[in-house]
């Protein structure tokens, strides 16, 4: 086994490092004392204390008193990680920072745009204008792979950052449509904002803007440029290149993966390694004090301890003795029908089939492929159909036209709700809707897009609903397959049945493992973001999902209440429907995708706890999971495979899905998207899904807890295959962002969720 980190080892001075410290009960004045100091003092601060560091040998006011920090202190290590990221600028003198903390910068010998089209020729000399290249951080973290073994490392990440350095008159004089994009500012002063506005139109030399900051309609042409990024590089290259455009997304593809594959990742580390640190691995941190950058990060197992394990992701179970198991999903739905195939409350389901009156036809074929199986592919993976497949007796699709003859704009939604609206008033007796919307009306925003309307109206009348386009209808049968493969699954769990559960053993009589979920919804870019959050899936530790708990919504300031409260309210639900008796020992565990800081978490569970009554005796854990963070794992025996019609390779050095790393006592990397799952050799390298359990937490077995997770990505039933997200926060987010999208929306409410659709994945 051979585990790499993205991370180069530091070796920490062997003297304590002398600072100034002060006490600050309130951080806030740590930003006045910032500006106020900017080239004098460096300033950190931890637990009610300010550290002090001078940046001059006399400078002109003196902060606090002096004090010698022991590195055995963990807190010190995280002032000295503060100092390092402080000063890294100084180790690339040539490279000037994007961004401070951590430290950013871009490559110089590498521009992706030129390296694609140097020698096409006849091209417009736009093109010169639009820039990809690489994006590097280095940020100095904390790591422990062994407990009581805390190290300090310097983190490199890889990314790109897109410039488009044509004027929008320039665009525009090209043909290319600018109404809709987004400008910045060229040189935004200290303190302002970057991003402008959207573009409406161009007036000589003014871009007039639809929406912006500080409600300015318009702004001088060249004090702006259109915001780089995929969707409008798209927009223009589609013009500048015309049918030249997918070859240069193909050769854009493959030079990001040289950065960001795992090869990619393994020769920036090894380029920096020999590049720069071992000419120069001193960091200059105060007055005579340094340190120096060393070797890179391994993840071995060392005398016996275990800082890297590999497990099974278990097997998926088709009954509830989990006698019906199978190494995959659909091979076990073939050959044993659903887990809840003798419990399911819908065996003859009437689906309602909404659909653009100009399509009937093609979704008419698509909807007999979904009810009888696609037959027309040797070894078809969807032979026998939706009612085969999930033990259902002559499921009846009735469809509904709608009429869009000369709609636009908000009227298409109107002709939606009207024919639903007709359809519910002569019956409302439907298991599931499916809609299918038009390919240019998938991806408009908020109260115009029908899909919206047309999921309100059928939710609020208890309705779940399956959304496709009509390209996904006109698919290929060989893809089609697939396609109602993950379909059928969705369908099936939105009418409240249990495809599958997962292979999950128990020591105490019951576990709940409670995802919390979170949205951020606004009517625009320059809106003021609003931030939902809310327990709003619970699973038995087996992997049951036992029922989606709405909280109300409310804002991040007022979730501890809500936490609480809803906490409370779903352990008295389970304990009245589970038996749970006085003396049971029950463990309740959270997963957050987003890290709850300053709220005592130990407190609130026990309040919820007492309230949900007295005598239980209960272990709670809370986890947060995150992918945005700076670390990576790679495998350098992974030999990855051939590519079918290639020699490239696919998935060299991502690790084996299930690879377990101790990054911290408390902190875990979890490969969840191995090999198989890696469909393409440009794929960049996966993230692992980074693991901390919150010290409050009565139970820390955090290997168990970090398997649990591995087995939560398994019980997506959006599709067939794994998520890279456990469902519980994947599913809590499906919810969190559908909730805030839906709540514009004429008419909508919540209430068949918590009542109706309880135990339907509606979301899905």
């Amino acid at each position: 086994m051979s585990t790499l980190l993205n991370g180069f080892d530091i070796e920490l001075p062997k003297e304590g490092l002398i600072a100034y410290a002060m006490e600050m009960p309130d951080p806030e004045r740590l930003r006045e004392l910032r500006d106020a100091e900017r080239d004098e003092w460096f300033f950190h601060w931890r637990d009610g204390t300010a550290y002090c560091v001078p940046e001059k040998p006399t400078p002109q006011r003196q902060h606090g008193k002096a004090v010698t920090l022991t590195l055995t202190n963990h807190h010190h290590l995280g002032l000295l990680a503060a100092r390092i990221n402080h000063v890294l600028p100084a180790l690339f003198p040539k490279y000037e920072a994007l961004r401070q903390r951590p430290f950013t910068f871009l490559g110089r010998k590498h521009e992706i745009v030129e390296s694609i089209t140097a020698n096409w020729g006849k091209l417009s000399p736009l093109i010169r204008l639009f820039k990809i290249r690489p994006r590097f951080e280095l940020d100095a973290r904390l790591y422990e792979l062994q407990d009581g073994d805390v190290r300090l490392g310097l983190f490199v990440s890889v990314s790109t950052k897109w410039e488009i350095l044509a004027s929008v008159s320039d665009l525009a004089a090209a043909g290319i449509p600018v109404s809709g994009l987004f400008v910045v500012r060229r040189n935004p002063a200290v303190e302002e904002r970057r991003l402008v506005g959207e573009v409406s139109a161009i007036d000589g030399n003014q871009v007039r803007l639809r929406n912006s900051f500080d409600g300015i309609d318009s702004i001088e042409n060249d004090k702006v440029w259109v915001e780089g990024n995929k969707s409008s590089f798209k927009r223009c290259l589609t013009r500048i290149l015309g049918a030249r455009f997918v070859d240069f997304e193909r050769e854009r593809e493959r030079h990001e993966s040289r950065f960001m594959s795992g090869p990619g990742l393994e020769t920036i580390c090894k380029t920096m390694e020999d590049e720069v640190f071992k000419k120069n691995n001193k960091v200059d941190l105060w007055s005579s004090q340094s340190c120096r950058v060393l070797y890179r990060i391994r993840a071995d197992n060392v005398n016996d301890y275990k800082t890297v394990v590999d497990v099974s992701q278990g097997d998926y179970c088709f009954d509830p003795a989990k006698r019906k198991r199978s190494a995959y999903a659909w091979q076990g739905l073939q050959q044993y029908g659903p887990y809840s195939r003798d419990t399911f409350h819908a065996k003859s389901p009437r689906i309602l089939v909404v659909v653009p009156d100009k399509t009937t036809g093609t979704v008419a074929q698509f909807i007999a492929a979904f009810r009888h199986g696609v037959s027309s592919v040797s070894n078809s993976q969807f032979a026998g159909g939706f009612g085969k497949v999930f033990h259902l007796h002559n499921p009846e699709f009735v469809t509904v036209p709608v009429s869009l003859v000369g709609t636009q704009g908000d009227s298409v939604c109107k002709a939606y709700r009207k024919t639903i609206e007709d359809a519910l008033r002569q019956s409302t007796d439907y298991q599931a809707a499916m809609v299918a919307i038009l390919d240019e009306h998938s991806q408009l925003e908020g109260r115009l897009n029908p899909y919206l309307h047309a999921k309100s109206m059928l939710l609020t009348a208890g309705i779940p609903v399956q959304e496709f386009r009509i390209a996904t209808a006109s698919a290929s049968p060989f893809n089609l397959q697939y396609i109602l493969q993950s379909m059928s699954v969705s369908l099936y769990a939105k009418m409240g049945g249990v495809p599958w559960t997962i292979d999950q053993g128990l020591a105490v009589d019951d576990e709940v493992v409670i995802g919390m979920g979170t949205g951020e919804v606004s009517g625009s870019r320059f809106e003021q973001r609003q931030r939902f959050v809310g327990i709003t899936t619970v699973f038995r530790g087996d992997g049951n999902y036992l029922l989606g708990h709405l909280s109300r919504d409310c804002t991040y300031e007022e979730y501890p209440a809500v936490l609480e409260e809803s906490t409370a309210q779903v352990l008295k639900e389970l304990r009245e429907r589970n038996g749970w008796q006085n003396g049971n020992t029950v463990r309740v565990v959270f997963h957050a995708h987003k890290p709850l800081k300053r709220i005592e978490i130990a407190r609130i569970v026990k309040r919820s706890v007492d309230a949900a009554g007295q005598g239980l005796n209960v272990q709670f854990a809370f986890l947060n999971l995150a992918k945005d963070h700076c670390f990576r794992v790679t495998d350098p025996q992974a030999a990855g495979r051939t590519a079918r019609n290639s020699n490239e390779s696919i998935a060299k050095m991502v690790p084996p899905r299930g690879r377990i790393v101790q990054l911290g006592r408390f902190t875990r990397l979890l490969c969840t998207k191995g090999p198989t799952l890696v469909k393409r050799s440009v794929t960049p390298l996966p993230a692992p899904v980074l693991i901390h359990l919150h010290q409050d937490s009565t139970y820390r077995d955090l290997q168990y807890l970090s398997e649990q997770v591995l087995k939560f990505t398994n019980l997506s039933w959006r599709g067939t295959m794994p998520s890279e997200d456990p469902v519980t926060v994947y599913y809590s987010s499906l919810i969190g962002s559908l909730l805030g999208k839906l709540r514009d929306i004429d008419g909508w409410s919540v209430n068949a969720l918590n009542i109706r659709l309880r135990h339907s994945m509606w979301f899905l």
